[in-house]
């Protein structure tokens, strides 16, 4: 590596790498969080957060050292720039139908070009990077939104002003698919490019990323007190944050996602466990599917499986802060993988309901709680799970419909109370609710149905290519926190099934004495 760029990121060595653009995006960050990044800087982008690098290839990128001295602490570019400035020359490679051929190649030379788009240069950076690191660094794109329809950052008045709007609009639109190119050499790169926006292809959006950086550097921050209201009130109705895979296999994102659920008041977070290459069969997992893992299913899917030493994470820091976890088991060799965890309680859900051989083998082994979901099954359903799990010490039943979303109309909260009149002949069964609805109403109506478990999907922030995210609730915007202050609303409303005189009555004719 070059020597003048080693010495440009000496004292950052070990650090994630944040690369900076200029859509509108950038100003929703909170560029506070950026202090313990190596920072690269794209064109003039230093005017939004001067970093240790910037690279550009425009001469009006020049313009900005009229008003300002140098602010990053090395310039790679074509361009001629002033003695006091350290730079680091590299060749410009104009966009052309043969350039453009070699662009993959040249992206793996040793060789620092200056690409007519920049974000491949600062990514071919950050790689050589981590290159002579010798790790896979994590890298996040700031402020590429690909797009002029929104406009530029606010914090660079001139950012429109280099060249008109349909050229413009014509080059970042090819930046972001020769990004896409480069991101389909996922194996050959030494970093894992995160992009924060709201394209198909992001794995934060702003909010999420916000949020995620904030506790990395901040730490955990957990509410010291709940309302008066929370404190005296008991609540009898456990409900579930259920991530399942929406971590994506990121556990920064999964440590706010736990963080973020215990905060709106989940009892317990569920998370999701199988076996791949066994679960699904060969044709499935070949079946092509674009995500940040590669593009086929197989890839999605091990990308977004945890390994032993998430989940031995997962335990450790839900016992932390204070929060249950359990995990919906698909296949017998994930079973015995959560079983090392010694859990207290396991989910089987509705999507293994056919796999009899598989239930049966777990109801002889397990005697701990049991939550089974009711998705896409009917009354012979119930009678196996009831004739199965003899040994189970509980059996929570939810009742499910398996759409994604569910119609109000189809989520058959009357079968929540038949549930509950089974539990009344057989204290073992738990009813419950597992919500693929929109809203809070029909959790709500569990409730007052006898329910005593709720579970939600949720997702940390909008990702296009997750599985079922239409349906999850989102622990950014606040809309979980909004369900749960419905569900416990709920909870009081229902109150005690012992008829009591309240302290708020009063109205009554009593019988005078003659």
């Amino acid at each position: 590596m070059n020597q003048s760029l080693e010495q440009s990121i000496a004292s950052k060595k070990g650090l994630d790498i944040v690369i900076i653009g200029k859509g509108p995006s950038i100003d929703k960050i909170d560029l506070s969080l950026l202090k313990n990044c190596m920072v690269i800087n794209t064109n003039d982008s230093e005017l939004i957060y001067p970093g240790d690098i910037a690279v550009f290839h425009h001469g009006w990128v020049l313009d900005i050292f009229d008003e300002k001295k140098p602010q990053c602490k090395l310039y790679v570019s074509d361009r001629v720039l002033p003695k006091d400035v350290v730079h680091l020359a590299a060749e410009y490679v104009p966009y052309t139908p043969e350039t453009a051929d070699f662009l993959i190649h040249r992206f793996f030379e040793d060789t620092i070009y200056i690409e007519s788009s920049i974000v491949i240069s600062a990514l071919k950076i950050a790689n050589q990077i981590a290159k002579q690191e010798k790790v896979t660094k994590n890298v996040y794109l700031l402020g590429f939104d690909f797009t002029t329809k929104d406009g530029f950052t606010n914090k660079i008045p001139t950012a429109a002003m280099h060249a008109e709007p349909e050229y413009q609009e014509r080059i970042i639109s090819n930046q972001e698919q020769l990004l896409k190119m480069l991101l389909a050499e996922k194996s050959r790169l030494n970093i894992n490019v995160s992009h924060v926006g709201n394209k198909p292809y992001s794995i934060y959006s702003v909010e999420a990323f916000n949020q995620v950086f904030s506790a990395r550097h901040h730490g955990v921050i957990l509410p010291k007190s709940r309302s008066t209201q929370d404190m005296t009130q008991k609540y009898d109705v456990k409900i579930i944050a259920e991530i399942t895979t929406n971590h994506f296999g990121d556990m920064d994102r999964l440590k706010s996602m736990i963080v973020a659920a215990k905060q709106a008041g989940a009892d317990y977070i569920k998370l999701q466990k199988r076996d791949v290459e066994s679960f699904y069969s060969k044709e499935k997992l070949d079946s092509p599917y674009n995500s940040p893992f590669g593009t086929t299913f197989r890839e999605y899917r091990h990308g977004i499986e945890l390994n032993k030493e998430q989940f031995a994470f997962v335990d450790m820091f839900c016992k932390k802060i204070g929060i249950g976890w359990f995990a919906s088991i698909l296949d017998m060799p994930s079973y015995v993988f959560i079983k090392q965890f010694d859990p207290d309680m396991i989910k089987l859900p509705s999507t293994i309901s056919e796999h009899k051989d598989y239930l049966a083998a777990v109801a002889a082994d397990f005697t701990k709680d049991v939550v089974i979901s009711t998705g896409y099954t009917d009354e012979a359903y119930e009678g196996f799970i009831l004739n199965s799990f003899t040994k189970a010490r509980n059996i929570y039943l939810l009742q499910c419909t398996s759409a994604y979303p569910t119609p109000t109309e189809d989520t058959q909260i009357g079968v929540i109370r038949h549930y509950y009149n089974l539990s009344k002949k057989e204290p073992r069964i738990i009813p419950g609710f597992s919500s693929h609805d929109i809203g809070s109403l029909c959790s709500m109506m569990a409730v007052a149905a006898g329910a005593k478990m709720i579970e939600k999907h949720v997702k940390f922030g909008d990702v296009a290519w997750s599985h079922f995210d239409e349906v999850a609730i989102d622990l950014v915007n606040g809309d979980f926190t909004r369900i749960i202050t419905d569900i416990r609303k709920a909870e009081r409303i229902v109150g005690s099934e012992v008829k009591e005189i309240q302290a708020t009555e009063h109205h009554k004719y009593w019988v005078v004495s003659k």
